[in-house]
């Protein structure tokens, strides 16, 4: 009986959430803002605009795609753990996200903000047995109270100069503030960008991800960082404009700093999910320099290049929102038919599960920015913001960095090709390396339709790219007081007409090889057999490995990646034959090894330090009283 209420709790939970974002992406299809950039309607502390609508829809359709695949994913805990507690947790979850876009007091603001983080850690904490797991998840709930604590700060500050939490007031006062009261926005800039995944706040993200159910996973790493994107479009950009050249540039070192450390650390890593997480930040770095881009460009009066990066900004938004959901759904199948969360355990699954990895491989190709598909175009958008804005500046050290970034760019595009190449074909090609994964099974079809979805969204948004651009020209008029008329001449024709240029090409070779391959295999399917090994028959342990693949890559840059490696030989009486090698490997996370452990060391230092304090008599803690006491009466005076 307990078995079937909790599934009736799953699949009433899940299909609630599933019919809920339908019908909010229908609702958003006949009530988009369009028109007057500034039209927006205010009732009881919450505002919709143009901007609040297309975050709006990236939530639907992230829980959308994330409940349907909860659908079947779900159903393993039955029996095992409480679907009542989830349900709870999912439902609060995404509505508080909602209500974070909604409301414009920073009052609701920080309680639905806490709600948010409060709701996701116990997400995070579902599997509380396992010590790996609660650490994760305590990881996950101190650094995002951190952020708050930021955010707190500069709410707090804002009220004290306007005497109102909402957010219009504080833009009627914002060009009155002086360049050192504009400081509060790098209060802004921390709180958020802790949330968001960025260096050096991200921390976070490869403890949680791995831990986490993978529908949680996929809705966090889809939307909520995305989320924090937004508060700082919405707090920074919209209220406390006009706009400040730093804040591009902070922004623009923010990105670059979190798209290269972030996919280098997914290269070499070996746990499937932690990859994810670490291409996360590698992702938010790229969405956080097109923004800063377009913070300089329209700092600098370039209208036209404001626009280029806000469209680099928005359609790589959704598109990483398709392509990482999906990625996080084939990674709990492979899990859940594996039992295991490492690259080096698996192998040979595109046999055993080739729904799941036929899906998998579109998301890696969009992942690594491969054309024709969507993730190409947006870091095509924005190498064209970053070289345009690079040609038109005067001067100074923009001249001289923008080049920079642009290159680093590039090799993180490298990188991330790279690190696909390994997820995909250590997940699935070759030969299982276990029993666990030779003895893989695809899972459910609720399990693997979630993930067709969101790639078949995918491609119709490569058929019919008007769509998507037309939604993104509605959020874009309200960050760059544009009309409608003035962004369809100077983004959608010229995207469209460039867009068809240059994907026809990639039509007309896969067509042409696809039509020679038909000829020559004579319409039949051939007989294929085993790779030529010298007579010697393939094993697992002649395949490359995770590890192998990124060795190099490890050795040259260990400094930066905290790689320490032990190597112990055995010899025989002949000094010249080995007879065994043990070969161990760790990476740390440089930021955590150089920053955070000393940090944590020295805060228990202090805390061991002062313990002195406590007396346990009440004689002195009275005194402690009198003594503030005091002193708050001298300060005052």
């Amino acid at each position: 009986m307990m078995v079937g209420m909790e599934r009736g709790v799953r699949i009433g939970t899940m299909s609630l959430t599933l019919v809920m974002a339908i019908l909010g992406i229908f609702f958003l299809g006949w009530n988009f803002p369009v028109g007057d950039p500034s039209g927006q309607w205010n009732v009881a502390g919450f505002s919709f605009d143009g901007l609040t609508a297309f975050f709006l829809f990236l939530l639907f359709l992230g829980q959308g795609v994330a409940s349907l695949y909860g659908l079947g994913y779900m159903k393993e805990y039955e029996g095992k753990k409480s679907l009542i507690s989830f349900s709870l947790s999912w439902v609060a979850f995404l509505g508080s996200m909602a209500g974070v876009l909604l409301v414009n007091n920073g009052f609701y603001f920080l309680f639905l903000w806490e709600l948010m983080s409060l709701f996701s850690f116990f997400l995070v904490v579902y599997e509380h047995e396992e010590t790996s797991n609660r650490k994760a998840a305590f990881i996950y709930f101190v650094m995002t109270h951190v952020g708050t604590v930021f955010l707190i700060a500069a709410v707090l500050y804002l009220y004290s100069k306007t005497g109102s939490f909402l957010y219009g007031d504080w833009a009627a006062i914002a060009s009155e503030l002086s360049p050192g009261e504009k400081i509060v926005s790098f209060y802004v800039f921390g709180g958020f960008g802790t949330k968001a995944g960025l260096v050096p706040f991200h921390i976070w993200l490869p403890y949680a991800h791995p831990v986490a159910p993978s529908p949680v996973s996929a809705l966090m790493s889809g939307v909520m960082v995305k989320i924090a994107l937004y508060m700082i479009m919405r707090l920074v950009w919209l209220t406390l404009a006009p706009m400040e050249l730093w804040w591009g540039g902070l922004m623009l070192a923010l990105g670059v700093l979190s798209a290269f450390i972030g996919i280098l650390y997914a290269c070499v890593e070996r746990n499937v999910k932690r990859l994810l997480a670490y291409s996360t930040v590698e992702n938010m770095g790229i969405l956080t320099m097109a923004l800063g881009t377009a913070m300089i460009a329209q700092t600098l009066g370039y209208t036209e290049l404001v626009v280029l990066a806000l469209a680099a900004f928005f359609w790589h938004g959704v598109h990483h929102l398709l392509f990482k959901s999906n990625m996080f759904m084939a990674a709990g199948n492979i899990i859940q038919a594996t039992h295991t969360k490492k690259l080096d355990q698996m192998g040979g699954l595109l046999k055993k599960m080739p729904r799941t990895g036929l899906w998998a491989m579109v998301g890696a190709v969009g992942l690594a920015a491969l054309p024709p598909l969507g993730g190409f175009w947006g870091e095509w958008l924005l190498f064209h913001a970053l070289w345009k804005t690079s040609i038109q500046v005067g001067g100074g050290l923009l001249k001289l960095m923008l080049p920079l970034i642009l290159t680093a760019l590039a090799f993180v595009s490298a990188l991330a090709l790279a690190t696909m190449v390994k997820w995909f074909s250590g997940a699935f090609l070759g030969q299982a390396r276990t029993a666990n994964a030779e003895k893989a099974q695809e899972l459910p079809w609720s399990q693997t339709v979630s993930m067709g979805s969101s790639m078949m969204l995918t491609l119709l948004i490569l058929l019919w790219p008007q769509g998507l651009l037309k939604l993104m020209s509605v959020p874009i008029q309200v960050l760059s007081y544009q009309s409608s008329s003035s962004l369809t001449d100077s983004l959608i024709s010229p995207f469209f007409s460039d867009f068809l240029s240059l994907i026809t090409p990639y039509i007309l070779l896969l067509g042409l090889f696809s039509g020679t391959l038909y000829l020559l295999s004579g319409g039949k399917r051939r007989r294929v057999s085993g790779t030529w090994n010298c007579g010697v028959p393939l094993t697992p342990r002649m395949q490359y490995t995770s590890l192998g693949i990124t060795m190099p890559l490890r050795i040259v840059l260990k400094r930066i990646l905290a790689f320490h490696s032990i190597i112990d030989k055995k010899f025989g009486e002949n000094p010249y034959v080995l007879q065994s090698l043990k070969y161990r490997g760790r990476t740390r996370e440089m930021v955590e090894e150089a920053f955070y452990r000393p940090s944590m060391k020295l805060v228990l230092w202090c805390a061991d330090r002062i313990r002195i304090l406590q007396t346990g008599s009440i004689h002195t803690y009275l005194a402690y009283i009198l003594l503030t006491l005091v002193v708050v009466l001298i300060w005052t005076m």
